[in-house]
């Protein structure tokens, strides 16, 4: 596996290296269970590539001493749970990667989250590094981020390069489409692969692809993760298998296939939660969940025990509550750039009385989720860059968090407001940073209508944020916020973005419905022609001709829409 940890990795051809450094946290992994080294391949203001091998087995640092935690059972990164072979995937990943007749070709996996789409690429990832492949991931980073010298690693003569990007829908599409234009510029002459992996987003591949057409890569058709194709009971008795191994307790026996046949179990993260649930209930004595949403809360309650013995550990440093809410801001917000801004967050956010104190609460919180620490060489000297407030991984298990602390504690969406006010790469709230947290507040919103009312709340009283706001965010507008927030929204997307020509077709849509039996001809007619220059940008032209050609003729004085935006500003009502 892919791993970052203690250890020195040679510089070659002027790149990058990290010595010394404890870094956690790719989700792309290769081989077994460890930390390794990690090259600077490639780096740029708004992303990296992270050239990464692995250590021996000798440094495994697991063995015989793995962390209790749920969150850390089952973090894919991890790899607690034997892989399960998925054939007809990996024959067509084989297929893509052995043609070479492509120089360069970019090839989608898409499946909803818990499905399995990190273990797989880590499959790939360690079949393509044992058969002589570079392996490198990409990470998004705010420029603000940068520190060492822009630097390319020199790979071997005519070494084939595979690179994969994960959570490619959460991604800035400028920012992606750049990565995979340079790649062929700056690793000419050789066989280079991108595997991009994403949830299911309406229309993803389709603005990817727009984006990509004009370079000189080849795009594959997405390759959908499917379901589950074997035996449910068979992968909770691997799973639980696995588990009570780690913790050391019995085997529990499994559940009735007609149990595990509840579609709550569809993916791969849902059987391992509700065998970890089991594991921990044999453990304390108690009963298994029943259901899946009860397997998701039994764990919550597991990682809480943590927090709580943490406290009770270092009072000094953590008061009662404190940690909880921390790990919800770090699961929204996280992972933020540097020890100061962080600092700077929880002052801002009066989870701490000063320095001090923070770096006592920072202390105790890096035990449990331990801080990203690259110690780059450039220029001769050496650069330390951290990353701290790292999520609740898995994003199952941190979304659920999120969703259940805002039900339960309303004081937090207010808290949430006052720290997105304002921008402040200083404190850690920077562009991406607003993004992450609003796509995690509607991923949390499929499950937890608190979370959708927080999101919107935002959006209402922070119309910066709105400018911001991802396809996934704006789709979530469309078809649940109300028709204020909708129109506010609405005014506030850029000029022109790909990514969110096809939300804004919903979300124009949604407002001309909303029309009230009362609105006048010029608001009428106002949105039908929205809705005809947002269905033209989508590249439906005919659809366009549809809305604009309704009879709904303008009054005097009508203000006509601007030149096309995404969508136009509505009149004043």
């Amino acid at each position: 596996m892919i791993g970052r940890g203690k250890g020195r990795a040679p510089a070659a051809g002027g790149g990058q290296s990290v010595a010394n450094s404890t870094v956690h946290g790719p989700n792309i992994q290769i081989g077994g269970s460890f930390t390794g080294d990690l090259l600077i391949l490639l780096d740029r203001p708004d992303y990296r590539l992270e050239f990464l091998t692995p250590t021996p087995a000798e440094h495994d640092h697991l063995a015989g001493r793995s962390p209790r935690q749920p969150s850390y059972l089952l973090d894919p990164q991890h790899q607690v749970v034997p892989y399960r072979p998925r054939p007809i995937e990996q024959h067509h990943i084989q297929d893509w990667l052995d043609d070479d007749t492509e120089a360069v070709s970019v090839q989608l996996v898409t499946g909803p989250g818990g499905r399995g789409k990190t273990r797989f690429a880590s499959h790939v990832a360690s079949a393509c590094f044992g058969a002589g492949w570079a392996v490198a991931q990409a990470v998004e980073r705010s420029p603000e981020l940068r520190t060492g010298q822009s630097s390319v690693q020199v790979l071997a003569e005519n070494q084939p390069l595979l690179v994969v990007m994960d959570y490619a829908e959460r991604w800035r599409l400028p920012v992606l489409a750049h990565l995979v234009e340079v790649l062929p510029l700056e690793y000419p002459q050789r066989r280079v692969r991108v595997l991009l992996l994403a949830r299911p987003v309406p229309g993803l591949w389709e603005d990817i692809a727009a984006t990509l057409d004009r370079g000189r890569a080849d795009l594959r058709d997405p390759l959908p993760l499917g379901e589950l194709d074997a035996d449910r009971v068979a992968v909770f008795i691997d799973a639980a298998t696995a588990f009570a191994a780690r913790l050391r307790v019995t085997v529990p026996a499994a559940p009735p296939a007609q149990t595990l046949a509840d579609p709550g179990y569809d993916s791969p993260l849902s059987v391992h939660m509700a065998a970890l649930a089991a594991v921990c209930a044999t453990g304390d004595d108690q009963n298994a969940p029943a259901r899946p949403q009860d397997s998701t809360r039994f764990l919550l309650r597991h990682e809480r025990r943590f927090w709580i013995a943490a406290t009770e550990a270092h009072p000094d440093a953590v008061k009662a509550g404190v940690l909880e809410q921390l790990v919800v801001v770090g699961t929204l917000l996280g992972p933020l750039p540097g020890m100061a801004a962080t600092v700077g967050l929880l002052r801002r956010a009066r989870l701490v009385d000063g320095d001090a104190h923070a770096s006592g609460l920072l202390a105790v919180y890096e035990r449990l989720y331990a801080a990203q620490r690259t110690d780059s060489c450039a220029g001769g000297g050496v650069l330390e860059e951290v990353a701290t407030l790292q999520p609740l991984r898995p994003d199952r298990l941190g979304e659920d968090l999120v969703g259940a602390h805002l039900a339960s504690n309303p004081h937090t969406g207010a808290l949430l407001a006052e720290l997105l006010a304002e921008l402040d790469p200083s404190l850690g709230v920077d562009e991406l940073a607003v993004r992450r947290c609003l796509i995690v507040l509607a991923a949390a919103a499929a499950r937890h209508d608190g979370a959708a009312t927080t999101l919107f709340t935002l959006l209402e009283q922070h119309r910066h944020l709105c400018a911001l706001a991802p396809a996934t965010v704006v789709r979530l507008v469309a078809e649940r916020a109300t028709a204020t927030v909708a129109a506010i929204v609405e005014a506030a997307l850029p000029s022109y973005s790909t990514e969110l020509l096809r939300p804004a077709v919903m979300l124009a849509q949604r407002l001309y419905d909303a029309l009230p039996a009362t609105a006048t001809p010029a608001q009428r007619a106002h949105r039908l022609i929205v809705l005809g220059i947002c269905l033209s940008q989508v590249g439906d032209k005919r659809a366009a001709l549809a809305p604009t050609e309704k009879p709904s003729p303008p009054t005097a004085g009508w203000p006509r829409p601007n030149p096309p935006r995404t969508c136009p500003p509505s009149p004043t009502p």
